[in-house]
């Protein structure tokens, strides 16, 4: 959560102490609720400057799908 897009949600809308209690590993998805929206998490990499595959982003995929 320290660089790219990962770095500018938690700007926006902080509570990574919540995430990390979340736990999630990749292939998961952790979420963050707030009265006006849900902001969902794909985990898609284990480090920044990993580059994520299909594989692990169609699975958080599959797990948000289960999760709706």
């Amino acid at each position: 959560m320290s660089r790219g897009i990962a770095s500018e949600f938690q700007r926006l809308f902080g509570q990574v102490d919540e995430l990390k209690r979340q736990g999630g590993r990749v292939g998961q998805v952790l979420e963050l609720r707030s009265d006006q929206r849900r902001l969902y998490y794909l985990i898609s990499k284990e480090k920044s400057y990993q580059k994520p595959t299909y594989r692990t982003v169609w699975e958080a995929l599959l797990t948000s799908e289960r999760s709706c």
